[in-house]
């Protein structure tokens, strides 16, 4: 095994440092990683950045990660200047993008493909496959691979991103591994397989709570005292009971909600009584009639495994459980996926191919062992890069039937999936402009400007002829021109007045 890691098209094998090499590839939905340090000396002048996108290849067909660089530490060791890069696969772009969208009655494949057609770039889904119908699904604001990972849990199905960027969307524990291990297969170092026997998930009595199903209507009767408002009801009814007293029909409100004044009794749903504004007389019949709801409840357990490991209780509740029958096929298949112990271990090899969620085959006769395990997480580590070891961890599947008999049980019970049946999906857009306003100033040389003025002063004596003196008269008075005499005066000191 050689490996080769290309970044943004450039070869930089040459710049890994080997030994800091680790690779992680998880179970389907998590994303995978990739960890690795570069040095920066001599002629080594690659500086890794973050959002270069990144392959790295086993020499032979294989592309063991692909992604896209997410950080890069930088540090000084002694005169070396070190990166510490974080890779995270092609799931990077699907976490950048929200959903915004509501499906009816289309399928997950035709789901997955709106998905991908509206929100992804060069990304396809030739490899999902899933017919399912969901009968209503709405994405409020919801990452893609949320989405991904939504449509998965709600059909019990697998999905991971392929290193090409198809979107694999899968029956759980559909894809083998490309090898099995055996005594004398050579596909793994021998004395590396380990394997742990488990108790602690053993369930072999299940307790099943399912929804709400509606019985036959029945009736409560009770007789009053005179004092007493408030009379409980055995069961929750589906809808309004109908109240009578003494034979005579009475107004029925729902309590907290409806004005006082405006009904007889009031009804609660959720603390199951009958309420009387005013109490019925001693001795007086009172019938309360409805359609009851009562909760789904099953009980199964496996007699042999009881026998041999003693009693594990497991209760579980699923509102989606619409059925009596229904119920207690889910609790017979928790006892087979659970009524026996549980075998989890690792592996070591030189090979290359395993993915997680992959089926593997152990067999081996020295052990007495021949099971089918799931692959929950494969690593690499490298110590130069010719010499990798990849590491796996395995997990018992003892029965994968029980996986299509709850898909089975899904399509055959025809349970329509609602997810936010009742969300207001808003698609608003802020318009987002940047205005550039430009101010022009143009010096302009100073130059003077000036006027001419002229002004001229007429200076006359005695204009009103020689020794004539100036006329006192009562004011206001304006003169007429300059040689009228008359000026008004003022009592106090002016001159005698004509």
């Amino acid at each position: 095994m050689t490996i080769a890691v290309t970044v943004e098209g450039n070869d930089r094998t040459n710049y890994i440092t080997w030994d800091s090499f680790t690779l992680e590839d998880v179970l389907n939905s998590q994303p995978n990683s990739l960890t690795f340090e570069t040095k920066l000396y001599g002629s080594k002048s690659w500086v890794p950045a973050v959002g270069e996108e990144i392959e790295v290849t086993d020499g032979i067909i294989y592309t063991i990660f692909a992604g896209v660089i997410t950080t890069v530490k930088e540090r000084i060791e002694g005169r070396v200047l070190k990166y510490e890069v974080t890779c995270k696969d092609w799931t990077h772009y699907l976490d950048k993008k929200l959903v915004i969208e509501r499906y009816e009655n289309k399928t997950v494949k035709e789901i997955i493909d709106d998905i991908n057609a509206t929100y992804l770039t060069d990304f396809t889904a030739n490899s999902v496959y899933c017919d399912l119908t969901i009968s209503s699904i709405a994405f409020n604001r919801v990452s893609v691979s949320r989405c991904l990972q939504i449509l998965a849990e709600q059909v019990n199905f697998n999905w991971y991103i392929g290193y090409d960027k198809d979107i694999h969307f899968f029956a759980k524990n559909t894809e083998g591994a490309p090898f099995y291990l055996s005594d004398d297969g050579g596909n793994y170092i021998f004395n590396s397989l380990e394997i742990i026997d488990d108790l602690t998930q053993i369930r072999n009595r299940v307790f099943i709570e399912g929804g709400e199903i509606k019985g036959t209507e029945r009736a409560e009767t009770y007789k009053g005292d005179g004092t007493k408002l408030v009379f409980p009801l055995s069961y929750k009814f589906s809808n309004e009971p109908t109240v009578t007293v003494g034979g005579v029909a009475q107004d029925v409100g729902i309590d907290n909600l409806h004005s006082e004044d405006a009904h007889d009794c009031f009804w609660s749903y959720q603390e199951k009584y009958i309420r009387f504004k005013v109490a019925p007389g001693a001795g007086v019949d009172i019938s309360m009639s409805g359609t009851p709801l009562y909760a789904i409840i099953a009980q199964v357990q496996d007699d042999a495994s009881i026998a041999m490991y003693g009693e594990y209780e497991f209760s579980v509740k699923d509102s989606k459980i619409s059925s009596e029958e229904e119920a207690r096929q889910y609790g017979v298949s928790q006892l087979e996926a659970y009524a026996s112990k549980i075998s989890e271990g690792s592996f070591q090899t030189y090979s290359t191919g395993l993915r997680a969620g992959q089926n593997i085959t152990i067999q081996s006769d020295i052990r007495g062992l021949n099971s089918l395990f799931l692959i929950q997480r494969v690593t690499l580590t490298m110590r130069t890069a010719t010499d990798g070891l990849w590491t796996a961890e395995v997990a018992s599947l003892r029965t994968i039937g029980i996986i299509s008999f709850l898909q089975k049980l899904l399509i055959d019970q025809n349970r329509e999936i609602k997810i936010d049946d009742n969300v207001v999906l808003k698609k608003s857009y802020v318009l987002n402009e940047t205005v550039n306003a430009q101010e022009e100033i143009n010096r302009v040389e100073p130059y003077q400007d000036h006027e001419t003025a002229q002004a001229d002063e007429d200076i006359q004596k005695d204009p009103f002829g020689a020794n004539v003196l100036p006329i006192m008269v009562l004011g206001p008075y304006f003169p007429s021109s300059h040689t009228d005499p008359k000026r008004p005066g003022r009592l106090s000191i002016s001159m005698k007045l004509k």
